[in-house]
């Protein structure tokens, strides 16, 4: 199922290349995250001024049962570092599929220096 913003990226850029299902798996992944399909979202994190204000356990679905396992909470906080950066608006700053399988298979995952409701979405953008 193609997502909403793949095709818009592929109406704007006109070019189909290995960039563009690396920006839908960032999508899955964030709408598997957040329960939902994250369209505002990913139009907020391209003006980048909204993202700063969201939170990263108030963007979390609901339905998940509450972080506090701290190395399922520092897993969420990888994931989604991970599927921000598959939605880089420049397709050459994206990572390719391969350095996203890599980081998952890295056995070091990012340190949790502050609880997640104190991480915002920004932060692990950059």
């Amino acid at each position: 199922m193609l997502h909403y913003f793949y095709c818009a990226e592929l109406a704007y850029t006109m070019v189909v290349n290995e960039k563009c299902d690396v920006y839908s798996f960032g999508v899955i992944a964030l709408e598997t995250i957040y329960g939902s399909h994250p369209r505002e979202f990913i139009s907020s994190i391209i003006r980048r001024s909204t993202a700063e204000n969201i939170i990263l356990q108030d963007f979390l679905d609901k339905r998940l049962p509450p972080l506090v396992d701290l190395r399922v909470a520092m897993d969420v906080v990888r994931l989604v570092s991970i599927a921000l950066a598959c939605l880089n608006p420049n397709p050459k700053s994206r990572p390719s599929m391969k350095e996203v399988s890599q980081e998952f298979l890295v056995n070091n995952p990012p340190k949790l220096s502050r609880p997640l409701h104190n991480i915002s979405m920004l932060e692990l953008m950059n």
